[in-house]
């Protein structure tokens, strides 16, 4: 067998990498697995490892790298492959032995370094994560990703000019950054003329800039034009960042549809499986986007017996797997029931009840309560208005797609509206509609109807919830952490007159 020269495999890897860039994964899967049979070289295993975790093939990953390490198990490279490969599947204790391992061969490595500061943050030791992010700075002090890290960390810590300073060294390193904008005007307060809303009009014209780029601005400048009280402007700009974001997402409201009677017609079709109502305590959070759920969850998470969890992806997950089962029978809803168990215990393995506020498992209800009969469900809910218009203005991530447009955002609504109908009628025990203004005009007694709904005594903690030490990393963090008062911002009728759609829907 002819082995590949330096020179061929240097020329090789450029023309994989690029096409790795352009998210031509399964080529370069194919040339990789061609490659290594000739020659086993380190930067293949990696990008091969790269292309599979791309694919969501994170099992061909671990493979790859368990090939690569057992060549050379002392690479920090290979080491720090495979402990993104279980990051990714939320084994976090899995992961940070790999991580660790790199460091003792490489102790500056600053992906790694990097990624157990992710790791840390995920499982709410945010001082951990800081102290990693931190010595990525100490060794490389124009380190992107770690910036943008503590700029986040920053912002939920309630350290807003800390988190100003690290937006300001993104944009020296690299104007087009306009995250970095954006995430700016969430922590500042702008005045008339104020130079930093001068700069994102500025730039928002600069034709360097791709739309992905532009729309962080178009954001930011809402966000500093509503600080003037020149809702005119603030509206302008929201809605040309939201059309913009709509384009990026192409958003399809008849997929949402289906998958939801999808998993509606899987729960009719595993209905009379039989499962064990033995596990722990454990309380979802659902409904839509800005309907109060984070206060909720503060709250709870303040009770002596409760772990707040927040936003968790592995219920979504395991329905997305589930779905394709053939043959749906006890033994596999206990499996994927017990894959459950041991996720969370990677977070907390002390307290007796457990909350997942992943507001959109609204869908999964019916799966939620066949692996775990006697869990809590707490449906929050909100002014259909107000909750929408919040979802409408506030910048959500690529992944969540029906938010751009209010016409998506109405029909999302009436959709989650019917979904719930439907799983009350089946679960009328095991669901909790707790209306957000009600929290708001009558704390006490709204929350010690949800205690009672979810057998806890009474815990006075729960009243200061804003005092827990507790990181909520949502949306909604300023709020929630602070007391719950009667006198909600509510910008919803400064722009009436431009929401004449939305008002009309309710």
């Amino acid at each position: 067998m002819s082995t590949i020269t330096d020179e061929e495999l240097k020329k090789k890897y450029d023309k994989l990498y690029k096409k790795f860039v352009k998210r031509n994964f399964s080529e370069v899967i194919k040339e990789c697995i061609k490659i290594l049979k000739k020659r086993k070289h380190q930067l293949f295993f990696n990008l091969l490892s790269f292309a599979y975790q791309k694919s969501g093939k994170i099992e061909k990953s671990i493979d790859v790298m368990k090939e690569a390490l057992s060549l050379n198990p002392n690479n920090p490279n290979f080491l720090n492959n495979m402990g993104t490969c279980y990051f990714i599947l939320h084994k976090y204790s899995e992961a940070e032995k790999y991580y660790k391992k790199g460091l003792e061969i490489d102790n500056k490595h600053l992906h790694i370094l990097n990624n157990l500061g992710n790791l840390k943050r995920e499982t709410y030791k945010i001082e951990e994560s800081i102290q990693y992010y931190k010595k990525v700075l100490s060794i490389q002090n124009d380190a992107v990703p770690s910036l943008f890290n503590m700029v986040g960390i920053c912002r939920i810590t309630n350290q807003k000019e800390n988190s100003k300073q690290y937006c300001k060294q993104i944009l020296k390193l690299n104007k087009k950054l306009t995250d970095a904008d954006r995430q700016y005007s969430l922590v500042h307060n702008y005045v008339e003329n104020d130079p930093h809303l001068i700069e994102m009009l500025k730039k928002v014209n600069d034709n360097d800039l791709n739309n992905l780029e532009k729309i962080h601005l178009y954001y930011g400048i809402h966000k500093a034009y509503e600080d003037i009280k020149d809702y005119k402007s603030a509206f302008k700009y929201l809605k040309i960042g939201n059309e913009l974001l709509k384009k990026e997402t192409k958003y399809n409201f008849g997929q949402d549809e289906k998958r939801i009677n999808n998993f509606i017609n899987f729960y009719k079709k595993c209905k009379k499986v039989k499962t064990s109502r033995g596990h722990k305590g454990l309380i979802f959070i659902v409904g839509m986007p800005r309907s109060g759920s984070s206060l909720l969850e503060q709250i709870l998470a303040s009770h002596k017996k409760v772990f707040g969890g927040g936003e968790l992806p592995y219920m979504q997950e395991i329905a997305n797997k589930i779905i394709n089962e053939e043959k749906i029978d006890t033994t596999l809803l206990n499996d994927y029931k017990n894959q459950y168990l041991e996720l969370i215990e990677e977070l907390n393995n002390s307290s007796p009840i457990f909350t997942d506020k992943e507001l959109l498992n609204f869908i999964n209800i019916g799966l939620i309560l066949k692996l775990f009969p006697d869990a809590k469900i707490i449906n929050c809910t909100r002014d259909p208005v107000d909750n929408c218009w919040s979802i409408y203005k506030n910048f959500f991530p690529i992944k969540t797609k029906f938010v751009n447009d209010f016409k998506d955002i109405i029909k999302f609504y009436k959709l989650y509206l019917n979904t719930m109908k439907f799983w009350q009628e089946e679960f009328p025990k095991n669901i909790f509609n707790l209306n957000y203004e009600n929290l708001i005009e009558n704390p006490k007694d709204q929350i010690e109807k949800i205690l009672n709904f979810c057998k806890l005594e009474w815990d006075e903690n729960v009243m200061s919830h804003h005092k827990s030490s507790r990181i909520i990393r949502t949306l909604s963090f300023d709020q929630a952490n602070k007391p719950i008062s009667r006198k909600v911002s509510n910008t919803i009728k400064n722009y009436k007159s431009m929401i004449g759609d939305l008002i009309k829907e309710f």
